[in-house]
């Protein structure tokens, strides 16, 4: 069954909304809509750039305060993202949690025992450990011919 009202839609009919309007006001509307929204997203912004709290004129101590809160707000709203308390995110930060050990050095010779506190020099070598200091002599390469494969 036929759609009777494709049938009886013209071109001219679909035209007939923008007939009688130029472009040039059509261009003039978009143009103050957009001005409109920019402007509407920007004021927060240059709101806080022009009215915002002048700090120069502040004690260490006063910095401090705010920089703290600042702090504060910004660990709690990561702390809310990943679920987590902001005490015990705030508390991890403060004890210094264990991070992460240091890649060895490249020389394997030259290691220090005080920059890895989980190895005593005095201590004998578990026989894993002696295994993963030996270097392996790897496969050899074989020699280039001497022949041109370009010729």
């Amino acid at each position: 069954m036929p759609d009777t009202l494709k049938e009886e839609t013209t071109p001219d009919q679909l035209m007939k909304h923008f007939q009688g309007s130029s472009l040039k006001s059509i261009i003039i509307f978009t143009l103050i809509v957009h001005a409109v929204l920019l402007a509407g997203t920007s004021f927060p912004y240059l709101y806080r750039t022009i009215a915002g709290d002048d700090v120069s004129e502040m004690s260490d101590k006063e910095k401090m305060e705010i920089a703290v809160k600042e702090a504060e707000k910004a660990l709690g709203e990561i702390a809310d993202q990943h679920g987590l308390t902001r005490q015990d995110l705030s508390s991890r930060l403060a004890s210094g949690a264990p991070r992460a050990p240091r890649a060895p050095k490249e020389d394997g010779d030259t290691k220090d025992p005080q920059s890895d506190p989980g190895t005593d020099p005095e201590k004998p070598k578990s026989s894993i450990e002696k295994e993963l200091d030996k270097k392996a002599v790897g496969p050899t390469a074989p020699k280039p011919e001497d022949e041109d494969l370009f010729k």
